[in-house]
């Protein structure tokens, strides 16, 4: 049983600026994002055998959504997966990127989609086409307020057959990470404002940069699992320093 309690809803002007300093975010650290991000992680192989129905006479199909640099395609075509992959983001330079590096790949058929997660209507370019597999690695993180995403998690529901396989960053559970924590007030809210779980963190590779988190737990998995149609098929921890700074989530599509 969760112990999650939903919180209150987050006022619609909270949600904006918070949504604001995201977009200013990856405007900011777009180049240097993409350097750091250019390796696969021990969570990132955990989660192939999920993929490993995909042959190049029957590929399966691969929504990923936040996909920034597209490495998650280059990941499945190094393990010989074949794919329709579609990726889908915010930021029109990352998708410019990820395009560039897949589109040479064998076996992976790809196109892009730019897309604003917080609009309810982000999905439309899809065409309501169903997936064998959702992605959606470190990015529900980024979304203000336990309503977008609810919300979410229901349009995940509805675009996928069967799988659906998202990491949250665990950054309250490592002291180095609480300790970098910005004052809510840097930009103009107050921690009244905001949910519990919610920070401000700085990025400082290359550049600084302030961005908007929230730590999704196994908790609140759990309820936004239950409330959306899902069954939770693995939780499990891994990456970073402490080799436990991500968890992922492997949901799988209940029946009607």
């Amino acid at each position: 049983m969760s112990s999650f309690m939903q919180p209150a809803t987050m006022q619609p002007a909270t949600v904006e600026r918070l949504l604001a300093v995201n977009r200013e975010f990856y405007r900011t650290v777009a180049d240097h994002f993409d350097a750091t991000r250019q390796g696969w992680t021990p969570g990132h192989l955990a989660i192939v055998p999920y993929f490993e129905t995909g042959t190049k006479q029957e590929p399966i199909s691969v929504l990923d959504v936040g996909c920034g640099n597209g490495r998650l395609a280059r990941l499945l075509a190094d393990q010989g997966i074949a794919c329709r992959y579609t990726g889908v983001d915010n930021d029109a330079y990352l998708l410019q990127l990820a395009a560039e590096a897949v589109s040479p790949l064998p076996g992976i058929d790809a196109r892009f989609v730019r897309a604003d997660l917080a609009e309810n209507d982000w999905a439309a370019p899809l065409h309501g086409e169903a997936f064998d597999v959702l992605l959606c690695l470190a990015t529900v993180q980024h979304l203000p307020g336990y309503a977008m995403r609810l919300r979410l998690f229901e349009d995940f529901r509805k675009l996928s057959r069967r799988w659906a396989i998202l990491s949250f960053w665990q950054f309250l559970t490592s002291p180095r990470f609480v300790a970098r924590q910005i004052a809510w007030t840097e930009i103009g809210l107050s921690a009244d404002d905001v949910e519990p779980g919610d920070a401000l963190l700085p990025w400082q590779q290359g550049v600084h940069a302030v961005r908007y988190v929230h730590q999704i737990d196994a908790d609140e998995v759990t309820r936004l699992a239950a409330d959306t149609g899902w069954r939770v098929h693995d939780l499990f921890r891994a990456d970073g320093k402490e080799g436990d700074l991500n968890l992922y989530a492997v949901l799988e599509a209940e029946k009607n």
